[in-house]
């Protein structure tokens, strides 16, 4: 006889009620899944292979025990003057952007076995990166023979460990051992990882039954940045459209295609753990330069925000600022961006150039002028100094530019009291308005106008006629 549903899920583990749970996992028994960073021998619970020299960087590989399993980690630990893309990573740490101390950050990063999220997807890889203070230490890995390694270093360096589950049973022990990590920061760097990453994660920490620590985490996400900085500037914000564009940043071919991972670490699990599996090191690799191009990433946003060099530059600085509601710092940026000075405002023809205080000067295009320029008469209108804004929509009106018509009407009509001004720019704005709610909106303006503007006259319609 077929087995009814019950007791099919009863033989799957599902139960009833929440009587039979276990109390949820927590992090405190677990030690720091760290390396031997400090104090002169490695913790008791970690083993280490010998590590790899290079110029820039020492590299680790640990097994981390934990009452959980096994945590797998490879550690990267790089001197701050290493040089990635067109500035060294110690640029960051002199880049309070957002007023963030990036020396108790942690940059983080996954690479996962789908995109879609949700609780079937798992983060197989996790990197973290950080900056750490190296006491003086001498580590001393016996080999064989004369090949003998002693490490020695100190100072601030930056670290990264990547968390790699060769065994998705491990699982558990890896989160345990980020949560750590995640304890010891004040906040969080990701990108894009506000929508993807970081969800993704805190999902797998409840399957885990492992309370997240990320929530109570001040969480910058560079992509939401890299927007503002850069949004029509470029046809892909990706990170690696932005490592090519703007931080020179050259990848080798040892990098590979963030679609394909999910993939390749399926044929790894198939392969059987203990395969050689070279595409690993590629998604290891790939995983390793998001997270340096995150802090050459940090150092160029501070630039454009603080030190805005380009017309386009100054316009993404007061979209910025007006967002944040600092409304002056705006208007200055704004007015930067079309090469405007304290001598008040340029002609034309001079605001389609901009003067670089002395150096080359640089063209303007005129779409990012006329954008500068209503987000700066809006800004003005926002702070109360509507006077100093018509003059920016006078300008743009020259232009025949229907939005800035639409605000000299008002202007003019509530503010300036000056009802024949409002009904010229009306009629102009009805003359050239598409939309057809635009234009409905437009001719009972334009009728109400020509009320106030000729109170004797009875039949304001042939005023449009002549339109």
């Amino acid at each position: 006889m077929e087995a009814t549903l019950r007791e099919r899920l009863r033989r799957l583990g599902l139960q009833k009620g929440t009587a039979h749970l276990k109390p949820p996992v927590t992090a405190d028994p677990v030690s720091p899944a760290v390396a031997p960073l400090h104090g002169d021998r490695p913790p008791n619970d970690a083993q280490f292979t010998r590590p790899e020299t290079h110029n820039e960087h020492q590299l680790w590989n640990i097994e981390q025990r934990t009452p959980f399993g096994t945590a797998r980690i490879r550690r990267t630990v790089y001197h701050l003057d290493h040089q990635h893309g067109d500035r060294p990573l110690h640029h960051a740490l002199h880049s309070p952007l957002a007023d963030q101390d990036f020396q108790r950050a942690l940059f983080l990063d996954t690479e996962t076995t789908g995109l879609a999220g949700g609780a079937g997807t798992l983060a197989f890889l996790v990197g973290v990166g950080y900056f750490q203070e190296l006491e003086t230490g001498n580590w001393k890995l016996e080999g064989r023979g004369t090949d003998d390694f002693s490490f020695s270093t100190h100072g601030l360096h930056f670290v990264i460990d990547q968390f790699f589950l060769s065994d998705p049973s491990d699982e558990a022990a890896m989160l345990v051992c980020i949560d750590r990590l995640v304890n010891g920061h004040d906040s969080l760097v990701t990108f894009n990882g506000k929508t993807f990453d970081v969800p993704l994660l805190e999902t797998r920490f409840i399957l885990a039954r492992i309370a997240p620590s990320f929530g109570d985490k001040v969480h910058l996400d560079l992509l939401q940045y890299a927007r503002r900085a850069w949004r029509g500037m470029l046809s892909s914000l990706s990170l690696g459209s932005l490592e090519f564009h703007l931080l020179g940043v050259r990848r080798d071919q040892q990098d590979i295609a963030g679609f394909l991972i999910p993939q390749l670490y399926r044929d790894y699990l198939q392969a059987g753990a203990a395969a050689q599996h070279e595409e690993m090191s590629r998604v290891m690799y790939h995983n390793l330069y998001d997270i340096l191009s995150m802090v050459t990433l940090v150092a160029r946003l501070y630039e454009v925000f603080e030190r805005p060099t380009t017309p386009d530059e100054h316009l993404a600085v007061g979209r910025h600022h007006e967002r944040n509601g600092d409304l002056d710092r705006a208007i200055a940026a704004y007015k930067l961006g079309i090469g405007e000075k304290d001598e008040g405002l340029v002609g034309k023809d001079e605001g389609l150039r901009m003067k670089d205080e002395g150096r080359q000067s640089s063209i303007l295009h005129p779409q990012s002028r006329i954008s500068t320029m209503h987000h700066l008469a809006q800004s003005l209108k926002r702070a109360g100094r509507r006077d100093e804004a018509a003059g920016y929509w006078e300008m743009l009106a020259d232009r025949d530019d229907v939005d800035a018509l639409i605000e000299l009407a008002k202007y003019y009509e509530w503010h300036a009291v000056d009802h024949m001004r409002a009904l010229m720019a009306a009629r102009r704005a009805l003359k050239l308005a598409r939309d057809p709610i635009t234009r409905r909106e437009f001719e009972k303006r334009v009728t109400r106008l020509t009320n106030k503007a000729h109170p004797t006259q009875k039949n304001p319609h042939h005023l449009l006629a002549n339109t």
